[in-house]
C-alpha cells in the first residue's frame, strides 16, 4: 500500500494544471480557442471514459497506471509546439486518454491492496490516499505558477519529469500485494458482468447522476477560476499559492472524514456540503472579488469531501471486475457535462462575463445533483425500513 500511495503522491504533482490556460493566452490564445480547446478535451474523455474502465478491468489496473502516465508524458511534450494549434489539440485528446486510463484504476488498486480484514476501515485508507493527492496537487498548484513566472520551458520539463517517475513507482508494485491485479475474463465477459451489475444496483444510477453533476460544477469553477482571477489583476504567482491553499485545507478535511461521518450520516452531510456551496455560487453574480476569492476556495475544499464519500459508495455497491468500469461510468458522465459546460462558456463569454456565465453554471449542475442524492437517500430510507 505504501507505493500506491506513493504514486498516488508523484501522480497528483501537476504543475501545469492551474496555470495552462495562462500559458496558451500568453500564446495568443483567445478564451473562447481555449473554451473549445477544454471542450475537446472533455468529449475526448467521455469518448474514452468507459472504454478505458473496462481495459483496466481487464488488462490489470496497475498496467493501465503505467500506460496512463506515459500517454500524459506524450501530452506534455505538445506544451512545447503552442503556435501549433493541431499539435496542442491532439495533445489534449492523449491527455483525456491519459487521466482515462488513471481514473478509477488508481482507486480501485487501492481497493485490492486492503486486506478482507479491513474492508471496513476502506474509506479511512482512501481518506489517507486523498490526503496524500491532494497536498501532491497542492504543492503542484503552489509550485507550478511561481516555476513558470520564472521558466514555462522548466516547468513543462519538471512536469514530464514527475509523470516518468509515477510510472516508475507503479511499475515496481508488487503483483502479489494486489488481491486482482488482472482478470483472466475476456473483454465480453467484462462487458457483462458490469451490465448484470447495473441492473441489479439500481442505486448507481442515482449515486452516478449526483456524483457526475457536482463534479461538472466545480471542476468548470476550478478550470476557468485562474482566468476569473485573473480579470482581478491577481498575479500567477498569487493564483498558484490561492490554489494550493485550496487543496492544503481540503487534505486536511479529508484526512479526518472517517470521524466526522461518525457524527453525521454520510448522505446528511452531503447534501449539507452541496446545499452551501450552491448559495455561494449565486454570491459569485455580486461580482465582488472578495466574495469570488473565497468562494473559489470554499467550493472547492467541500466538494474533496464529498466526492470520496462517492467514490466509497461505488467502491462498496461495485463488483471485483467492475471497479474501473463503475468509477469510469460516472466520470463518464461528468465529461459529458464538461463539454456542454466548456461550449456553453465559450458562446456566452462573447455576451457576458465568465465569472456569471460559471455562477449560473454551478447553480444548475448543482440543483440537478441535489435531486440525485435526495432520490437515493429516500430509496435508501425504504429499502432500510422493508428490511425491518
Amino acid at each position: 500500500m505504501k507505493k500506491i500511495l506513493l504514486y498516488n503522491g508523484f501522480s497528483n504533482i501537476m504543475l501545469e494544471v492551474i496555470v495552462w490556460m495562462i500559458y496558451l493566452k500568453n500564446q495568443g490564445w483567445s478564451i473562447a480557442e481555449i473554451a473549445l480547446l477544454e471542450g475537446l478535451f472533455t468529449i475526448s474523455q467521455a469518448i474514452f471514459e468507459f472504454p478505458s474502465g473496462i481495459i483496466s478491468d481487464r488488462i490489470g489496473h496497475k498496467n493501465a497506471l503505467v500506460l496512463g502516465e506515459l500517454v500524459c508524458v506524450l501530452y506534455l511534450i505538445t506544451f512545447f509546439f503552442a503556435n501549433i494549434h493541431i499539435l496542442v489539440y491532439f495533445g489534449f485528446i492523449l491527455f483525456a486518454l491519459g487521466l482515462s486510463l488513471i481514473s478509477g484504476s488508481d482507486v480501485s488498486i487501492l481497493y485490492e491492496s486492503v486486506d478482507e480484514s479491513e474492508k471496513q476501515k476502506y474509506l479511512k485508507y482512501l481518506g489517507y490516499f486523498n490526503f496524500i493527492g491532494i497536498l501532491s496537487m497542492a504543492l503542484g498548484n503552489a509550485f507550478g505558477g511561481w516555476i513558470a513566472s520564472y521558466s514555462w520551458t522548466l516547468m513543462f520539463i519538471l512536469a514530464i519529469t514527475i509523470r516518468i517517475i509515477s510510472a516508475i513507482i507503479i511499475l515496481s508494485i508488487n503483483k502479489n500485494d494486489i488481491k486482482s491485479a488482472s482478470s483472466d475474463d475476456t473483454f465480453k465477459s467484462v462487458i457483462k458482468t458490469f451490465i448484470s451489475f447495473l441492473s441489479k444496483e439500481k442505486d448507481f444510477r442515482w449515486i452516478v447522476l449526483s456524483m457526475s453533476f457536482s463534479s461538472a460544477a466545480i471542476t468548470i469553477s476550478y478550470q476557468y477560476g485562474p482566468l476569473i482571477m485573473k480579470n482581478f489583476d491577481i498575479s500567477t504567482q498569487i493564483i498558484s499559492t490561492v490554489f494550493g491553499s485550496i487543496s492544503l485545507a481540503a487534505a486536511v478535511l479529508v484526512l479526518i472524514l472517517y470521524k466526522i461521518i461518525k457524527y453525521i450520516s454520510e448522505d446528511k452531510l452531503i447534501l449539507l456540503l452541496q446545499i452551501c456551496s450552491l448559495g455561494i455560487f449565486s454570491f459569485f453574480l455580486s461580482g465582488n472579488m472578495i466574495f469570488v476569492l473565497f468562494g473559489l476556495i470554499i467550493v472547492n475544499i467541500m466538494f474533496e469531501m464529498w466526492n470520496i464519500l462517492f467514490e466509497n459508495k461505488i467502491q462498496e455497491l461495485a463488483y471485483d471486475n467492475t471497479r474501473a468500469s463503475a468509477i469510469s461510468m460516472a466520470t463518464l458522465c461528468e465529461s459529458l457535462i464538461l463539454t456542454l459546460g466548456s461550449y456553453v462558456i465559450s458562446i456566452f463569454s462573447k455576451i457576458t462575463s465568465l465569472i456569471n456565465i460559471v455562477s449560473f453554471l454551478g447553480m444548475i449542475l448543482l440543483s440537478i445533483s441535489l435531486v440525485g442524492i435526495l432520490i437515493y437517500t429516500r430509496n435508501r430510507v425504504k429499502v432500510n425500513k422493508n428490511k425491518k
